[in-house]
Order: structure tokens, then C-alpha cells, then sequence
């Protein structure tokens, strides 16, 4: 279903709302993408798509934070591709690194078939609020100055649906199964005047469930926190 197929049918359902507007349907479909797709998954992974790899952050001496692109939601952290076991380029960060990435099963993962070491010196980032408050990298310790060395471990923010005119992150049929009753089930919140409860149910057990199904045979330690985004 296309966004105005999806606003047609949550009009007819719900009469005498707006399309758009403040208040409108366009908004808690919106909400129900936001919400629904803000995830720590294999498929919201950000890669390159010519390399495979996971995307450089470029560090400068004496600078800790980093403004993160305008299409990333979360940071969970920062990681070194192995290149063939070589500990030599562990050096410089003192002899308990060697020692902690021989432990390959605790300090290491394996992402599109290519080993990362897990970089340890970094603070709780922070995810996307807005196009003023991106998300942000923060390292503990002084990441010196290096074009080619620090991957981000990232994750998609969900499309941002202003306009009937822009797709949501759903693919059929998962649009009509999954979205539409997302939206529906805010609405009704609204109408009810159990919004809050109705925001939970969507962002905690309707979330879940989805991702479940979505990560189902995936190897790895991909799950999320049920995250308000200030929707």
C-alpha cells in the first residue's frame, strides 16, 4: 500500500479526521513508522554498499564527540576490522588490548563474513532526536587522528513521513499487516484517551513481536530497547 492508500483507509475508519496536520492520520502513521523501525537489527545495519564493511569515523586528536550522518538513529559502537590477526595495530593503545581481542568469542564479532575487534573506549552514545540533535559518538579516551580506522557499528533512522508522497520503511504486505494497525491502534489511543498505553502497546509488545519475527535465524546479538523518541 502506498502512504496516501494507507491515509484513505485510517480516514474511512476514523471519521472526521484530518489527513494532515497536527492532529491529523499522516502524523501516527508516522509515529507507527518511527516507532516500529527505531532498531538495533541486521536489516537496519549500515553498510557500505560497495565494500561490505561497516562505515569509517573519521577522528581528529583531542576531539571526543562526533555528529553522526543524518540517516543514522543509533551508534551501539565502535569496532577495528581484524585484518588477517595482525595484534600489531592494537599497539598503540597499551598491552591489554592484544591481550583482550585473543579472546575472539567475548571481544570480537563477525558481521558479513569479516571479523571486528570491539573497541572499548567509548561512552554511551546518543541516539537521534531531530535534524538539529543528531546521534552522537562520544569515545572515553582521545581517538588521535585517523581517516581509516574506527568502524561505526550503526543502525537506519526510520524515514521521516512529512507527505503522503513518501513511502514507510514497510514493504508489502508488511505495510498493510503491520503499519495500518500500528497507526489504527494510536489513533484509537487518542480517542480514547488511553494514548500512552496504546503508544506501549506498540512500542513494547507490537515492536517485539515484529522484530522477533524479522530477526528469526539470524546468528548474532541483535535485539533493541523499546526507545521513546518523543513522539
Amino acid at each position: 500500500m502506498s502512504t496516501e492508500e494507507i491515509v484513505d483507509e485510517l480516514v474511512q475508519r476514523f471519521h472526521g479526521m484530518n489527513r494532515d496536520g497536527p492532529h491529523g492520520v499522516l502524523k501516527y502513521v508516522n509515529t507507527a513508522n518511527a516507532t516500529l523501525m527505531a532498531v538495533e537489527s541486521e536489516k537496519t545495519l549500515i553498510v557500505d554498499s560497495t565494500t561490505g564493511l561497516l562505515p569509517f569515523v573519521a577522528t581528529t586528536a583531542g576531539v571526543y564527540a562526533y555528529n553522526m550522518p543524518t540517516d543514522v538513529w543509533r551508534v551501539s559502537g565502535v569496532l577495528i576490522l581484524i585484518d588477517d590477526n595482525d595484534m600489531s595495530m592494537f599497539a598503540d593503545y597499551g598491552s591489554t588490548m592484544p591481550r583482550m581481542l585473543r579472546s575472539t568469542e567475548k571481544n570480537a564479532v563477525s558481521i558479513a563474513g569479516r571479523y571486528y575487534a570491539k573497541f572499548p573506549y567509548v561512552k554511551q552514545p546518543r541516539d537521534y532526536m531531530s535534524a538539529t540533535i543528531p546521534a552522537q559518538l562520544m569515545f572515553s579516551k582521545d581517538p588521535g587522528t585517523k581517516d581509516d580506522y574506527y568502524r561505526r557499528r550503526s543502525y537506519r533512522k526510520p524515514t521521516d513521513i512529512m507527505s503522503e508522497s513518501i513511502q514507510s520503511d514497510f514493504p508489502p504486505p508488511s505495510d498493510m499487516e503491520i503499519l495500518l494497525p500500528a497507526a489504527a491502534k494510536l489513533i484509537e489511543g487518542i480517542q480514547s484517551g488511553n494514548y500512552v498505553e496504546a503508544y506501549q502497546y506498540v512500542s513494547g509488545e507490537f515492536k517485539r513481536a515484529y522484530w522477533k519475527q524479522q530477526n528469526a535465524g539470524v546468528q548474532g546479538d541483535y535485539d533493541y530497547e523499546p526507545v521513546d523518541r518523543g513522539f
